[in-house]
């Protein structure tokens, strides 16, 4: 284990416990008054080779948790600055709870110290704290625990100390977390078979759908979710003129958020909604950090990988979280949509899984050609939207026929509506493009002249650009073309 380092010798002892002089060997440390019973003392004893240690009960506190809480504060009450604490350590038994820490004291000593606590049933808390100067607490630390030991053993000690002492010989063998390497993954797929990813033994599988979109969960709770299409988000800041013309709408549940530069707080809103929707409480988020990630040609709005920590009010507490938020506004669209890829995990998982969950990140991938198939599936419900439509308009147009005397003015009506329907269906088809696009991770080019378009994925398209930019280029999405590029 590589331990953190640091800790008093007795020349500071005095500025550990804020009084005048220096602590003797065998002096009584009163814990704070507010939060502890009078009779609750520890017993300061000086290290054979450097350092202090105290030990002693408390019975105000009920339970490790509490106590190495209390323990903390009371630690940063007296050194003046707040302990860094390393990892937790707990005992096989589950009745000690021990981790090293470090702080700079007054007059800028870096000084180091260890906080071992065990919880007996019906006895009052044990407690512990060694510690000296930062580049000395290495050599005396195990000096200052044979002492404790030994101390523990003579007359008025409590009982508890021997234990204390066992506690953090365990402690450095069964680490409750620590980071190591990912572990093995598995290929799985199912749903429509348009994702695959690799999960570890005790994960499953939670659904794989439309688009290849996958969500996994792990055995402690960690969830994992790729690729994620929330789609129809109203924006009340445009005008949603279609979707008030839609029958029942505003009876419906929906997703309603503007879309700004804050796609984080997007994210958390539109998700919330999702949850309540599912009859889920929302989570409770709070932002650690992002960064904003490469945009699409042509992107105004950049998307943002954020790192948070979430609660679900699950039972589970709180998890560690990221996610990539990628957003997708159609031109002239009342709605928008975002496109979320997200991991998290319980806190006290959080660290020991980093490496599987990152290599589950890469393991996911989609199959192009089972989207590409849904995608023309897609197209072609549209297309078949707009031939019904077409039927109703002449259907439409031979009932004013049959009432109208003038036929030239009919026929004008006619064509006018036909027209209307072609560049409307022409839109669509254009609309379908860039969204195609836009999944598929594909661009379009051409050469200068404008005499050759081509489509192709956006690695490929990259390099064929940057090989020759004199001669090619890509293709707006303004100047896509119907009938050659879609």
């Amino acid at each position: 284990m590589n331990r953190i380092q640091a800790a008093i010798p007795s020349v500071l002892c005095s500025v550990f416990f804020g009084m005048a002089v220096s602590l003797a060997a065998c002096q009584s440390w009163q814990p704070s008054p507010a939060a502890q019973p009078s009779d609750s003392t520890l017993k300061i004893v000086n290290g054979p080779s450097g350092g202090q240690f105290a030990y002693g009960s408390l019975t105000g506190q009920r339970t490790k948790t509490d106590a190495m809480v209390y323990m903390l504060r009371d630690i940063h009450r007296y050194f003046g600055d707040k302990p860094q604490v390393g990892k937790f350590f707990q005992s096989r038994n589950g009745e000690s709870l021990a981790t090293f820490f470090t702080l700079n004291a007054k007059g800028g000593k870096q000084m180091a110290g260890l906080v071992l606590i065990t919880v007996h049933e019906n006895s009052p808390v044990q407690v512990a704290v060694l510690y000296d100067y930062a580049d000395h607490f290495a050599s005396s630390e195990p000096s200052l625990m044979n002492a404790l030991s030994v101390e523990q053993k003579g007359p008025g000690a409590p009982s508890g100390a021997t234990e204390v002492a066992s506690a953090q010989r365990q402690a450095t063998a069964s680490p409750i977390s620590q980071k190591s390497g990912p572990e093995h993954l598995n290929m799985v797929t199912g749903g429509d078979r348009s994702a695959v990813i690799g999960i570890p033994a005790g994960w499953r599988l939670t659904s794989v759908y439309g688009g290849g979109q996958l969500t996994a969960d792990g055995p402690h709770g960690e969830m994992v979710e790729f690729g994620i299409l929330y789609q129809q988000i109203v924006d009340p800041t445009r005008n949603n003129r279609l979707t008030n013309g839609i029958p029942g709408y505003n009876n419906t549940p929906h997703l309603t958020c503007p879309l700004t530069r804050d796609l984080y707080s997007a994210w958390v809103s539109v998700s919330n909604q999702a949850r309540r929707i599912k009859g889920l409480p929302p989570g409770t988020y709070t932002l650690i950090g992002q960064k904003n990630l490469p945009g699409g040609p042509g992107a105004q709005l950049l998307p943002v990988q954020a790192i948070y920590t979430v609660d679900f009010h699950d039972g589970v507490g709180p998890r560690k979280g990221s996610a990539g938020i990628f957003p997708y506004s159609p031109l002239g669209s009342p709605t928008w949509a975002m496109n979320v890829s997200s991991s998290n995990v319980p806190m006290q998982y959080a660290e020991s899984e980093e490496a599987t969950i990152l290599a589950m990140v890469h393991s996911y991938s989609q199959d192009a050609n089972v989207i590409a198939r849904e995608g023309r599936a897609d197209l072609g419900r549209i297309q078949e939207e707009g031939r019904r439509t077409q039927i109703q308009v002449d259907a439409a147009n031979a009932r004013r026929e049959a009432s109208n005397q003038s036929y030239e003015a009919q026929r004008r009506q006619f064509n006018q509506n036909v027209s209307a329907i072609d560049q409307h269906n022409a839109d669509i088809d254009w609309q379908s493009k860039i969204n195609q696009n836009y999944i598929l991770d594909r661009s379009v080019i051409r050469d200068s002249a404008d005499t050759v378009h081509a489509t192709g994925g956006n690695n490929l398209a990259d390099a064929l650009v940057r090989s020759n930019p004199t001669k090619l280029e890509y293709v707006p999405n303004q100047q896509l073309i119907q009938g050659v590029d879609y």
